[in-house]
């Protein structure tokens, strides 16, 4: 018993200089940290640790040293060269720590690129060109960009100086880059994952010019006026940020900080109107500070929706299947890890959990939310000796689907943190 209390505090010490480990077993951890002098025997594990990095590539002269990311699917691979390389040396939770960091930096220097060079497509470069030079989630951000930007002026324009013609020339701009995309698509693009970031692209752009021709309607019909107009405002909204060279994501009156986390090559949802209604009560739950809570039968999305708003900010979303197995032990650990590391947690059926559980987790979840709007670099958790540190990007879901059996109610100082 007393073996076993060292070790879990021994884990639980490591698990605080790494928040990301909070996420996996203590069999893997044990794995992950037994191998920590031999960097490459850890390339399985990354998976567990981040998003999309499947491997790392090391120097050719000093073994030591991770000089790229990669996300590889299938036979073709993404590679990320990272800013600075990193040592791979000593504590595997520092040097961990390091790379996280250092990814987040080397994706932050490319959407930094890819948002100066937003200007140029149409001016000199094509929409081609433009996607093969960056990254896939870079490229989708830089085309959000694009279409932010040039609708924002549309509308501003047209207000203010009663240009006729400028919402009709956006919108030949944005058919053009409908169509370039399709026929892109059309060609061979090489290898699957190339594939697949073509498609998300239409798939994004094709409701970014829905958006736009219903805009476009209701401006003939006197019911737009300009861009503080909330039929605007209410859309998912990304601009580069020049002064903090970071990217700003605005949904209604809630603003986001992209986060860098390196997402690789995935699929993205087709977006449908109930999708944005999702975005905003989710983005206006967070402004406030509360956790959001997508409810509906088996099936419909709720968590793929959380998943691909965390996408749409640069967020590792870390989902849960809960059960009537999960103790307040359990949940405490991954709370403590999305705090400490600021990512957003999905829990998905929650109201399986037992009454019992979810009274302790209203408590852990009450703690969390105060120290939010409190605005505090550290705060104490539940059932914590010491104050643990508060990433305020952290955020996190419930999905429930009503009406099955075997569901709790959930108790009412639960539902109050949640919206």
């Amino acid at each position: 018993e007393s073996c076993q209390k060292s070790l879990d505090s021994y884990l639980e010490g490591k698990r605080n200089k790494f928040p990301r480990f909070y996420f996996v077993s203590d069999p893997v951890l044990l794995k992950i940290l037994s191998q920590g002098s031999d960097p490459d025997s850890v390339q399985d594990d990354f998976e567990k640790l981040f998003d999309a990095i499947s491997r790392v590539t090391f120097d050719k002269a000093d073994r030591k040293k991770i000089v790229k990311i990669k996300s590889v699917g299938g036979k073709a691979d993404e590679v990320v060269d990272l800013s600075t390389p990193v040592k791979a040396e000593g504590n595997i939770e520092d040097w961990l720590t390091a790379l996280e960091a250092e990814m987040q930096r080397s994706v932050r220097r490319e959407c930094k690129y890819a948002c100066h060079d937003t200007g140029l497509v149409y001016n000199g470069m094509t929409l081609l060109d433009f996607s093969n030079r960056y990254i896939a989630q870079v490229a989708l951000l830089g085309i959000q960009v694009i279409w932010t930007v040039d609708f924002q002026e549309a509308l501003e324009k047209m207000s203010r100086e009663k240009d006729k013609v400028i919402m009709g020339t956006t919108n030949k701009k944005f058919t053009q880059m409908m169509t370039d995309l399709v026929g892109i698509c059309l060609t061979d693009l090489g290898s699957k994952m190339n594939r697949v970031k073509f498609e998300t692209l239409v798939t994004i752009h094709v409701h970014q010019r829905d958006l736009y021709t219903e805009i476009w309607r209701k401006v003939k019909e006197h019911r737009v006026k300009d861009h503080n107009d909330f039929e605007w405002l209410k859309q998912t909204r990304c601009y580069w940020k020049t002064d903090t060279e970071h990217a700003l994501i605005q949904i209604a009156d809630v603003e986001f900080t992209y986060q860098y986390e390196y997402l690789g090559v995935k699929d993205r949802l087709a977006i449908t109107p109930l999708t944005d209604r999702c975005y905003l009560t989710n983005s206006q739950a967070l402004g406030m500070y509360y956790g959001g809570a997508p409810a509906g039968p088996a099936g419909t999305g709720k968590t793929e929706t959380v998943k691909d708003m965390g996408r749409t900010l640069g967020v590792f979303v870390v989902v849960t299947n809960c059960s009537d197995q999960h103790r307040f032990r359990d949940m405490a650990k991954i709370f403590k890890g999305l705090c400490q590391s600021g990512l957003w947690g999905c829990f998905d059926e929650f109201n399986r959990i037992d009454l019992e559980v979810l009274s302790v987790v209203a408590m852990q979840v009450e703690s969390i939310t105060a120290a939010k709007k409190a605005g505090t670099k550290t705060f104490m958790f539940p059932g914590e000796v010491a104050p643990i540190r508060l990433n305020t990007a952290v955020a996190y879901f419930i999905t429930m689907n009503p009406g099955y059996a075997g569901r709790q109610e959930l108790p009412e100082n639960l539902k109050v943190l949640f919206r």
